[in-house]
């Protein structure tokens, strides 16, 4: 598969990424851990946190590369979700819980995509990064099937802070991405980005945590999921503990660091 041609390329900044789990409250699992999540998971019971996802969706079309006569592609496609209590409790009021938009880039317009993503929230809801619950950044590559913390990316990093975009919180990359902060992906390629959030209030689920994904110029779409949040009185650590797993490492083949 060719690999994106942009001028500055996505690939070299994977390239340079490690791909660690990292040893906080919250921790991403399916990925190669160093031996110090070892010792965490000495210390305490791990419990994984199953998602509950929206319909996927697909956002936009391309004129395949090069294609005569012209070929017709999905250019991204993707969705969205929500963390839940094992075995399927929703998050309840005060309680610090994770969203997830999930893209893959099935297309290949020649050079790629460079990624507008704006986060939108219901009233009531509000971010919660903080060191212990961090947001996450993951990628695979379309060239060699490898799995990438963009985070740790010299080029891209993981925003842990957003300012107002044009319809949500803009989520873009700290260190610049493939320009303005955008998020470059190409034929093959696959992007998971986990935001952590709070609720302030109950939410009965008629209404979404939706995200804006912008592709291409003009082209937007809008992955979603309608949000349920509980007003029971919980006592447990926020977060401590538990594990999130990266839906990009159920692709097959797996991804080489999944």
């Amino acid at each position: 598969m060719p690999k994106p041609t942009f001028s500055t390329s996505l690939v070299a900044f994977l390239l340079a990424a490690a791909v660690p789990c990292l040893a906080r409250s919250t921790t991403v699992a399916g990925v190669e851990a160093p031996s110090s999540i070892g010792a965490l998971s000495a210390e305490a019971p791990m419990q994984v946190l199953p998602w509950y996802n929206g319909v996927f969706q697909n956002i936009g079309t391309n004129w395949a590369c090069a294609s005569d006569p012209p070929i017709w592609q999905v250019r991204v496609a993707g969705y969205a979700g929500y963390s839940l209590v094992p075995p399927d409790r929703t998050p309840a009021v005060g309680e610090v819980f994770y969203t997830h938009l999930v893209l893959s880039h099935p297309g290949n317009p020649c050079g790629g995509s460079a990624i507008g993503i704006e986060l939108l929230l219901p009233a009531g809801v509000e971010t919660a990064n903080s060191e212990a619950n961090p947001a996450f950044c993951f990628a695979v590559s379309g060239t060699n099937n490898r799995l990438f913390d963009l985070g740790n990316d010299s080029g891209y990093g993981c925003p842990q802070a957003y300012a107002q975009g044009l319809e949500g919180l803009a989520v873009r990359a700290p260190r610049g991405g493939i320009g303005g902060g955008a998020w470059g992906l190409g034929q093959g390629f696959w992007l998971e980005l986990l935001v952590p959030l709070r609720a302030t209030q109950v939410q009965f689920g008629d209404k979404n945590i939706t995200w804006r994904v912008n592709p291409d110029l003009g082209v937007v779409g809008y992955p979603k999921v309608p949000l349920l949040v509980n007003g029971d009185v919980i006592f447990r650590d926020p977060m401590e503990g538990n594990v999130l797993m990266l839906d990009i490492c159920g692709i097959t083949p797996t991804p080489i660091g999944c």
